[in-house]
């Protein structure tokens, strides 16, 4: 899957800039540094809000999808054979294979920061510390 095409699937959906192919504010960010060849769109901004939940990123599977209280959330896209360096600073929480991806919720205590890693192809053997979230997903709400 091409950097676009994942933007397109993973961040566009119920973002208020625009969705796929009727957006002109593309911004396609890249870093390789700690969190692995990662790319984004930095024009994102989740549209879509639901009273007592918060705001929500419409593209990630439930458990993923939550903001929290945080205004932005980082949505860090890896293709397939690139993964962040997990580590004390960036903690794996909970993850879970879907579709042929694999998503990962990371945590940053230092900065206390929240980021959401979209690997393709990626398996749970990745992130052995992190909860398999997908053995609880229907409890989810």
């Amino acid at each position: 899957m091409t950097q676009n095409e994942m933007i397109a699937e993973f961040q566009c959906p119920g973002c208020s800039v625009g969705g796929p192919g009727t957006c002109d504010e593309l911004n396609l960010r890249t870093t390789d540094g700690p969190s692995g060849k990662t790319f984004w769109c930095d024009s994102h901004s989740a549209g879509t809000f639901m009273g007592g939940a918060g705001r929500l990123a419409l593209g990630l599977p439930k458990g993923f999808c939550r903001y929290g209280t945080a205004s932005k959330m980082s949505i860090r896209l890896h293709t397939k054979g690139d993964k962040p360096d997990w580590d004390r600073l960036n903690i794996a929480v909970w993850a879970m294979v879907k579709d042929g991806f694999l998503f990962v919720r990371t945590y940053s205590p230092r900065i206390n920061h929240c980021s959401i890693d979209v690997i393709e192809a990626g398996d749970l053997d990745m992130v052995p510390e992190a909860i398999d979230v997908g053995k609880f997903i229907d409890e989810i709400d």
